[in-house]
């Protein structure tokens, strides 16, 4: 759990890094070699994203930049908004692990505590797909046919479509 909460603020302030860095732009002099650098890192980190949402379609998909600036803002409030419900997912495992290890096993509080963990997992999982209807209204009907397309074929080996990983 710990390690996917890490995951999910590392993409998080890539998407804000990157919706920041592009929202302030503003035409000008040459920027020095280190400024270059930077923003080319910042969009890599933007497209990564977007690619990470629609993989393993991506590039069929051509979508504008403001689709993209639109689908990683969709992405980064999202998990801003899940991030209360992992810290409750996290608190509830720790209890179940403590729970494990006491003697004798308090199967009453096992199930309390695994009702309230599924509970927990139930939001985010509709706060993913409220997402994902969010990105996919974003997209031409072309684009929409694609996504259709993909997730008719269910190829999960290729690719994680419309995932926000929790």
């Amino acid at each position: 759990m710990k390690i996917l909460k890490s995951l999910i603020l590392a993409a998080i302030v890539m998407g804000t890094s990157a919706v920041v860095d592009s929202a302030q732009v503003i035409p000008g002099p040459q920027l020095d070699a280190g400024q270059q650098s930077r923003s080319r890192n910042s969009e890599q980190d933007y497209a990564a994203l977007v690619d990470e949402v629609f993989a393993p379609i991506t590039n069929r998909l051509n979508l504008t930049n403001e689709q993209k600036f639109r689908i990683v803002a969709i992405v980064t409030g999202t998990m801003f908004q899940a991030d209360p419900l992992m810290g409750q997912l996290d608190d509830l495992d720790d209890q179940i692990n403590e729970v494990t290890l006491a003697n004798p096993l308090d199967e009453n509080r096992i199930r309390r505590l695994s009702t309230q963990q599924a509970e927990v997992m139930g939001q985010i999982i509709a706060i993913k797909a409220r997402a994902r209807a969010r990105m996919y209204q974003l997209l031409t009907p072309p684009q929409r046919a694609l996504v259709s397309d993909q997730i008719r074929a269910k190829a999960p080996a290729e690719g994680r479509l419309g995932s926000i990983s929790n």
